[in-house]
């Protein structure tokens, strides 16, 4: 089990998209399985299990995102999952969006898997909280997989941005791979 958490809050992170009213969160990854459950924190800016700002988890073979507004709880809840099966155990490009209007969509290798409106607006947001990769803050949530890339951006990513992101990335992980081998022969 492992957890890897900010220093201390995220203050300006939190303001930034507070003043913004948008988020997008991007990840580059490769789940170890489809077993876990909770969810398991792929990322999250929270309290404990129950308090947060926002969190990208996995749900067995499903993304789940929830999104702390005026019109959800203080748990994100109601959610909005990616469809059965889309999380899988191979490297994987996953974006979370959601824009002033409540626009929100999960994007998967590219292409939009889930969307929904999440009703309400950011200025509830906890300045306190932290940020935390694979796990959450309680260290009862844990997530297993390899990360490539985390990002957290103060605005709803464009979907010809998204687009962008998905061709470079995977093109960018094959160049690293590649100069690694060769560094390693060296």
């Amino acid at each position: 089990t492992t957890l890897i958490q900010s220093g201390k809050s995220s203050a300006r992170l939190s303001a930034a998209i507070r003043k913004t009213g948008e988020i997008s969160i991007e990840v580059w990854l490769q789940p170890a399985n489809t077993d876990l459950v909770g969810p398991a924190r792929i990322i999250t800016l929270s309290r404990g299990p129950s308090e947060r700002n926002f969190t990208l988890g996995q749900d067995k073979d499903r993304f789940e995102v929830r999104l702390r507004t005026t019109r959800t709880s203080k748990n994100g809840v109601p959610s909005l999952s990616s469809q059965r099966r889309s999380l899988q155990t191979k490297l994987m490009h996953v974006v979370y969006t959601r824009d002033k209007q409540g626009r929100s969509q999960i994007t998967i290798n590219g292409k939009r898997n889930a969307a929904k409106k999440i009703p309400g607006v950011l200025s509830n947001w906890n300045g306190g909280y932290k940020l935390a990769l694979a796990n959450e803050l309680s260290n009862d949530r844990p997530w297993q997989g390899t990360y490539y890339l985390v990002a957290v951006y103060n605005r709803a990513l464009s979907a010809s941005e998204i687009q962008q992101n998905f061709k470079v990335g995977a093109g960018a992980q094959a160049k690293i791979a590649a100069a690694v081998e060769r560094k390693a022969a060296i």
